[in-house]
């Protein structure tokens, strides 16, 4: 199962986007200290949270990858929760309204079997992304980079049928090209470190069979919940699909 829950906030304090580490720190204090310790010491996190701006108001949201996470995280910790306490910085923050989303794996590929996506996806890298490769930081859209990404949260959030092979990750490599860009250079802050990471929107074309196209689109579905690259848990990576064109 993925959900997810954004809270509009209401703050006295001025927020930011780099502000989201605090916000999970807020949140593991929430947790069942048992689970606290699970999800802190495993390697692809069942969960990502950040913040977001939207028309001048500020979001918190907070994806669940499969069921267990949804009920100890959404519904055990911030279903009835009416504010958050900053306590590093001693913020108090309001809650003043909630939506919630869910959606069944099974529903999933569903439409990864029954619709017909188009060639051309754009996406919008809405936090700080970044992925690390042979120890060092990649921090523009490498296409092998995404999909690699992706295909492992999906694995290790299902559990039940892997996707993830070298195979069809060549194949969706092979097959895809960003063919516009609007991007920009930003770093996260993050313990002292500042990561260097971009955002901004890349629009993708995917050739080859439309199987592979609709398997490029569930990924980026998956995408929306799980984030891509590295610390989603902490912030970063969130993305978001644009309307794509239908024909080339």
């Amino acid at each position: 199962m993925l959900a997810r829950i954004e809270m509009r906030l209401k703050s006295s304090e001025k927020l930011a986007y780099q502000m989201s580490s605090l916000f999970h720190g807020a949140l593991m204090e929430m947790l069942p200290m048992d689970y606290a310790e699970y999800l802190h010491l495993s390697q692809l996190h069942p969960y990502t949270q950040h913040l977001e701006c939207r028309n001048g108001e500020w979001y918190w949201i907070v994806s669940c990858l499969n069921r267990e996470a949804v009920q100890k995280i959404i519904k055990g910790a911030l279903w009835t929760l009416e504010s958050i306490e900053i306590k590093k910085q001693k913020i108090h923050i309001d809650i003043v309204d909630k939506k919630y989303k869910e959606m069944a794996y099974r529903e999933l590929m569903e439409q990864f079997y029954d619709k017909e996506y188009a060639r051309y996806i754009t996406i919008h890298f809405i936090s700080p992304t970044a992925f690390k490769q042979n120890g060092t930081y990649v921090f523009y859209p490498n296409l092998h980079c995404i999909f690699q990404s992706l295909m492992n949260k999906y694995d290790s959030a299902n559990g039940e049928e892997g996707m993830f092979d070298n195979e069809t990750l060549e194949q969706l490599n092979e097959n895809a090209q960003i063919v516009r860009y609007d991007l920009k250079s930003v770093s996260f802050p993050l313990e002292g470190v500042r990561i260097p990471s971009f955002i901004g929107k890349v629009t993708i074309k995917i050739d080859g069979a439309h199987t592979m196209v609709n398997f490029a689109h569930m990924l980026f579905v998956v995408g929306e919940y799980s984030g891509v690259g590295i610390k989603t848990s902490l912030g970063m990576g969130c993305i978001k699909i644009l309307e794509g064109r239908k024909k080339e």
